[in-house]
């Protein structure tokens, strides 16, 4: 995903998160009946996701990747649910030269430098529904705590055989507060069995100063296709 298409698809993700919000003070709106057999149940869910990282000056080659996301919640209304997630999420990304980011040039094989940046971590959601029909769309925020990775591995020089880390590597972690955003619609192919989509955008500073890469924004947005059982 490059940095045009990442554009184009957080102008489209703002235009949904607005369309959201506008309409949470209809899902309060309903009727204390509406979606009612949800109403009290406890429910499990999981499923992974696309993921496009935010973008850094200090860094380049920044490519889409994969996520996780899965947890639990309870509808404490038909309106209003809450959430304890996981998330985890991973890309690749071109090794910064001319920092401690990177190992010293002639220290391990040309071309053999691999980068990735990683962000995991647990958070809470509130989210707001209205049901029409088996489809139910939502919106909600939360909050989380996430620890991020960046990574860099190279090939020694005298190896010949399953060379892959075995050259100097560069590590660093951060450990931050991120928040989030989201929308997204269940269709309940049975009143337990749920399935449904969610644009997530997440928002998270991860700081790096040890190996010079200052303060790195280590969010994105994520679309999420998954599975929710009420018990």
């Amino acid at each position: 995903m490059n940095g045009r298409s990442r554009g184009k698809f957080r102008g489209a993700a703002a235009m949904l998160l607005a369309l959201g919000m506008s309409l949470a003070p209809h899902a309060a709106a309903q009727p204390v009946g509406a979606g009612s057999p949800d109403v009290g149940r406890f429910y499990g869910f999981g499923g992974f996701a696309l993921f496009g990282p935010d973008s850094n000056d200090q860094l380049q080659g920044e490519r889409g990747g994969l996520g996780l996301i899965a947890g639990g919640g309870f509808r404490y209304t038909p309106f209003l649910s809450f959430e304890l997630g996981v998330l985890g999420a991973a890309y690749r990304l071109d090794s910064p030269a001319g920092t401690s980011a990177a190992p010293a040039p002639g220290t391990f094989k040309d071309g053999t430098l691999r980068t990735n940046l990683s962000t995991g971590g647990l958070n809470l959601s509130v989210k707001f529904h209205f049901a029409v029909d088996r489809i139910e769309p939502y919106v909600g925020v939360g909050v989380g705590r996430y620890t991020t990775d960046f990574r860099t591995t190279s090939e020694a020089l005298s190896c010949e055989r399953r060379c892959s880390d075995t050259g100097p590597r560069v590590t660093s972690r951060s450990r931050d507060t991120g928040y989030h955003a989201v929308i997204g619609a269940d269709y309940h192919v049975t009143q337990k069995d749920v399935v449904g989509v969610e644009f997530r955008q997440l928002r998270l500073d991860a700081n790096f100063d040890d190996i010079g890469l200052g303060n790195v924004k280590a969010g994105g947005s994520l679309l999420w296709l998954g599975y929710r059982r009420y018990f």
